[in-house]
């Protein structure tokens, strides 16, 4: 796939960027990544240049293309699309790429080539490539934050910024194939993953964006204002802390999975016997919150 189906402004002139990608999909679970990325992106004002049309990419009956009727009178129709924005770093000389988009249904090589191409085109220097998953851990203590490289060197990096290495054996999302794809380029990959409580489905979780964020924070030595995310946090873990003190059903899990979280390694934990019962309670005191507009 040439850039010539990347659609937008002309490419701008960075110094030493990065590139970080996050897709809405499987691999986004309470839209940690999206959202981190969403996040990033505004706080930095970043500035959209380019897109990645999504018609060849998506299966519409699936991914429905978004329409607006305004008094019986279609007025626009977008389809599913990813959008690319840059930042310039005016404290260093590592500017940053942001791709935000929908993970694609198929084409997975030719959607990666069209990312990889954009980049070698910006002389990007390294991906970082952000996904949430669900997992057996406690809303109580700081968000773990994982990691995958696609070269043993970019091991030492993990570890320097303290981001636990995955095990893992299963279905693949299209980090694999991404940072399989810049190995045979070349380039240098990371994917970071942000664990979210299992029991706490939010539609975006807060507290375990802003791991990522500060996380890639870290790694990019870059100091976006993150007290909005913090504030959102604060707030999500106010109400489930609400729910902890009145049910002791719950109180007892979370302490079990505290005690997990300390010697566990980075597989994604089972849930205990009865989870589908403490997601339904919170489930449902999370959406009576919200009903009753109490903070």
């Amino acid at each position: 796939m040439e850039i010539s189906e990347t659609t937008g402004h002309k490419l701008p002139e960075l110094q030493n960027p990065t590139l970080i990608i996050a897709l809405a999909g499987w691999s986004d679970a309470a839209q940690v990544a999206t959202g981190a990325v969403l996040f990033l992106a505004r706080k930095l004002d970043a500035t959209g240049f380019a897109q990645i049309e999504g018609d060849q990419f998506y299966d519409f009956s699936t991914t429905r293309p978004k329409v607006t009727v305004d008094k019986g009178l279609i007025t626009s129709l977008q389809l599913p699309h990813n959008s690319i924005f840059y930042w310039k770093n005016q404290k260093t000389n590592h500017d940053l790429v942001l791709l935000h988009g929908i993970e694609p249904q198929f084409q997975w090589q030719k959607f990666i080539d069209a990312i990889l191409d954009l980049s070698n085109k910006l002389k990007v220097r390294r991906i970082y490539a952000l996904g949430g998953l669900y997992d057996s851990i406690p809303h109580t203590m700081e968000p773990r934050i994982s990691g995958v490289a696609n070269g043993s060197d970019l091991l030492d990096v993990l570890q320097r910024h303290n981001i636990e290495p995955i095990n893992y054996q299963g279905p693949s999302s299209l980090h694999s194939f991404l940072l399989n794809s810049c190995a045979l380029r070349n380039m240098e990959a990371i994917s970071l993953w942000g664990h979210a409580p299992f029991y706490v489905r939010v539609e975006t979780n807060p507290m375990v964006c802003l791991g990522l964020v500060k996380k890639l924070s870290e790694l990019l030595e870059i100091e976006p204002d993150t007290e909005e995310l913090v504030r959102a946090g604060e707030h999500l873990e106010n109400m489930l802390n609400r729910l902890l003190a009145n049910s002791e059903e719950l109180r007892l899990y979370v302490k079990k999975l505290e005690e997990q979280y300390e010697i566990q390694g980075v597989t994604p934990g089972e849930p205990f016997q009865g989870a589908d019962r403490i997601i339904k309670e919170v489930e449902d005191f999370l959406r009576n919150q919200r009903h009753s507009g109490e903070s």
